[in-house]
């Protein structure tokens, strides 16, 4: 090789680091930053009891509550917490055989959950480093029976695994759920979407009757933070779509915009309209063939980009602290 040839060689390695530099802002060192995360696998110890009696709940009020009471209250609804009379229920839960299945494959596909653990304590380092008063919940796993992915509290951070079994996992067709749902229903998705309800119940929109540009650009600083938190996952991961889908909104993101623009959509208060661009659908009635549900969603993220892109001192914190959506916007210098 000559010098010539090495000398070209060390130029493109040079580029190649500032262009990911470029590409990556917020892939920051973080490996001095402690985080004192805990995993506690709820459905392992509830599941390994043969009877649930005083006993077993006692066990489950001390290792897991305040999550204990929520399961029986509000996950799976049996009622409160401290009745005896719930114990029936709770033992038909744990060896009603369908659930049992479940269980069993819950078991199977994450009796490791060392991946998704470190995954985790990732996050959350960067979560201390952005917010650094900020409580670090424990990680807390269950079975709800498909009743939540997803449930939080200011001390924890629970994680229903049967709700990621797999996007063909048979149970999600025989509940009759819809494709656009279980195709996130993934392992792979688990620590995204934990992440993102983490943050979603952390930073709660405060405005009652919000505009559609106000939901928008909330739902972009959520998707944001996952930026911020998961600089290394891809962004179909941490909104849910497809790749054809994520295509779709490149393709035709300024068609999009100003189709809220010439229509007067952005400060729309209809219930009706904003869960037309928000909610959960296989597509946008109205749009063309391939348009993906909460497409709101997904430009909200891009004002935001630009609106940090283009304000470089703003941290993530200064962000989440703008509550206004028209300052945003106004700041991002969005032009798709």
């Amino acid at each position: 090789m000559n010098f010539s040839t090495v000398k070209y060689l060390l130029l493109f390695i040079l580029s190649a680091i500032l262009f990911s530099c470029e590409e990556n802002p917020l892939e920051i060192d973080v490996s001095q930053v402690k985080v004192g995360l805990k995993v506690k696998r709820f459905e392992q110890q509830l599941f390994s009891y043969e009877k649930i009696t005083d006993t077993e709940v006692n066990d489950l009020t001390s290792n897991f509550n305040p999550f204990y009471t929520a399961f029986v209250e509000n996950i799976i609804n049996v009622g409160k917490a401290d009745d005896p009379s719930n114990y029936y229920y709770l033992n038909s839960f744990i060896h009603d055989k369908n659930i049992l299945q479940v269980q069993a494959d819950c078991d199977s596909l994450y009796a490791d959950f060392s991946i998704y653990e470190k995954q985790l304590i990732e996050a959350f380092k960067y979560y201390k480093y952005y917010f650094p008063n900020k409580t670090i919940p424990d990680i807390i796993t269950y079975n709800s029976g498909f009743n939540y992915a997803i449930v939080t509290d200011s001390t924890y951070l629970g994680i229903g695994l049967e709700m990621f079994l797999g996007a063909s996992y048979p149970a999600y067709k025989q509940l009759g759920l819809p494709q656009y749902k279980t195709r996130s229903m993934t392992n792979k998705h688990l620590t995204a979407s934990a992440m993102l309800g983490w943050m979603a119940t952390e930073f709660e929109l405060e405005e009652e009757r919000a505009d559609l540009l106000t939901e928008m650009i909330h739902q972009g600083k959520l998707l944001y933070a996952l930026d911020a938190l998961m600089p290394q996952e891809e962004d179909s991961i941490k909104i849910s779509y497809s790749e054809v889908e994520m295509e779709w909104c490149d393709k035709n993101e300024k068609q999009v915009w100003f189709f809220f623009i010439d229509n007067n959509l952005l400060y729309t208060k209809e219930t009706k309209e904003i869960i037309k661009y928000m909610g959960e659908a296989p597509f946008i009635q109205g749009f063309p063939d391939g348009s993906p549900g909460r497409v709101g969603h997904w430009i909200g993220w891009q004002i935001v980009k630009s609106y940090m892109k283009n304000n470089e001192k703003l941290t993530v914190a200064d962000l989440f602290n703008e509550k206004n959506a028209q300052r945003i916007l106004d700041a991002s210098k969005y032009k798709p």
